[in-house]
């Protein structure tokens, strides 16, 4: 099954939780609370979506490409590609966040009326009060 499929083309997994740019960072930086949260979701037969913003942000901060591609292929997470027919609320949602990858994080969680995990709550502030987000601890 292709992440895609798992996105809501063909699989019955919902998606549960957004992980952003800086939470994609923590994983591959081996956080166990990134860690944790993808086996609760993993146990609760559900997934979590990586936005392709959020994954073209962290290319160039990530050292360990191998812990990058082991989370791209984890069985709870699927990618969210862009959609070209919302580009004008993403647009709006950047001006709130100030980040492409934010806005797509911050839209693709309140379009599945899911939460964004993420170590920069700060960027979600201006969206639902603030209240869509998990901050992942140090």
């Amino acid at each position: 099954m292709s992440n895609q499929e798992a996105a809501g083309q063909g699989d019955a997994r919902p998606i549960r939780l957004i992980l952003d740019a800086s939470a994609i960072v923590a994983f591959t930086r081996a956080s166990i609370h990134v860690g944790e949260v993808l086996a609760e979701v993993h146990d609760e037969d559900a997934v979590a979506a990586l936005p392709v913003a959020c994954l073209v942000e962290v290319v160039h901060a990530v050292a360990d490409t191998d812990r990058l591609d082991l989370l791209v292929a984890h069985q709870a997470i699927v990618i969210l590609p862009d959609d070209a027919a919302s580009w004008q609320v993403l647009a709006a949602t950047y001006d709130i966040t100030g980040r492409y990858d934010a806005a797509a994080a911050g839209l693709a969680a309140l379009d599945y009326d899911v939460a964004v995990l993420s170590r920069q709550p700060g960027l979600y502030a201006g969206l639902d009060a603030g209240g869509l987000v998990v901050s992942i601890e140090d």
